[in-house]
């Protein structure tokens, strides 16, 4: 398998492919910086794939762990998220409709890129938050509450829950 230079991604198994199936090749590897898009940035990529030869292709597995720069929701500050990248594709020189198979390219080359970017992007946690305990942004003045407490109190309460308020009052008040 040869890694080419000018696309880092891009795995010649030609020599691979004529080997009997079940003839397989770790190929461990790290990058300090890939740019798939402007949104979409990977740092410190460590890992492997195996690729294995199959009756009409070649199945490519592989784990990487990799950091991502994002903004955190609540404080509106960067952070850095780790991602754990696990993927299984195949590569068929005929690959059937609806099978989910990728078709190996004629040069035998596979190009990891629009995989690996596609699974980092699924590790991305929908709710962006620097830590658990992250208190974001005061709604009155804007200060962000993890460095200094504004002194602003937020005593409302949503409309809809203030017959909720009310009848703990009253049980409060009763005991």
């Amino acid at each position: 398998m040869v890694l080419k230079k000018n696309d880092p991604l891009r795995l010649d198994v030609s020599y691979l492919v004529k080997g009997s199936p079940g003839t397989h090749k770790e190929f461990e590897f790290s990058f300090p910086q890939l740019n798939f898009s402007s949104e979409l940035t990977l740092v410190g990529i460590q890992g492997k794939i195996v690729i294995s030869v199959t009756e009409d292709g070649v199945v490519a597995e592989g784990k990487l762990g990799a950091l991502t720069q994002l903004v955190c929701s609540r404080c509106l500050n960067d952070f850095w998220q780790p991602l754990e990248i696990s993927f299984t594709e195949i590569f068929s020189a005929h690959p059937a409709e609806d099978s989910g198979e990728q078709k190996l390219p004629a040069d035998r080359s596979i190009d990891l890129t629009p995989i690996i970017r596609d699974y980092a992007t699924l590790d991305i946690p929908i709710r962006q938050i620097c830590a658990e305990d992250c208190k974001g942004l005061c709604a009155d003045c804007g200060m962000n509450l993890n460095q200094k407490d504004c002194g602003h109190r937020q005593e409302s309460i949503d409309p809809r829950m203030e017959g909720l308020r009310e009848l703990l009052e009253n049980k409060d008040s009763s005991e």
